[in-house]
């Protein structure tokens, strides 16, 4: 156990920076402030202060989108890369998906199925359902 929990007691990052980070790491073309802090669910200010620690410790870096320079992209570096894949490598069954495994069309009907699991969820809550 001692093993699985060195990197991530090793981490100076809270939860939220450490969430915010993999989401990054999972986009290498990197993300704009409000997709990540929709994503996260935190507010455009919460995650301005989240990246902002981020990038003291350089882990993440802005720069301007190329398509629209009144819009900040955020990017992790490679040393926030380096510091997920240490954390995915002390988890080795969490650094392949089973997902990967499965054809596209077992993949289709899964996305579906969790769909209409969701759907039913939100039903029973009475919440209305946000269908893609």
């Amino acid at each position: 156990m001692p093993e699985h929990i060195e990197p991530m007691l090793s981490l100076r990052l809270t939860m939220q920076q450490l969430k915010v980070l993999m989401i990054l790491v999972a986009h290498p073309d990197g993300s704009t402030m409000q997709a990540v802090s929709k994503t996260v669910g935190v507010s455009l200010a919460t995650m301005s202060g989240i990246v902002d620690r981020l990038e003291a410790q350089h882990m993440v870096e802005r720069s301007l989108d190329p398509n629209d320079q009144r819009v900040r992209r955020v990017t992790a570096t490679p040393l926030g890369l380096q510091t997920v894949q240490r954390l995915m490598a002390a988890r080795p069954e969490l650094s392949s998906s089973p997902l990967g495994l499965l054809a596209i069309d077992d993949l289709r009907a899964l996305t579906q199925g969790v769909r209409a699991l969701l759907r039913a969820v939100q039903s029973a809550a009475n919440v209305p359902t946000t269908d893609e």
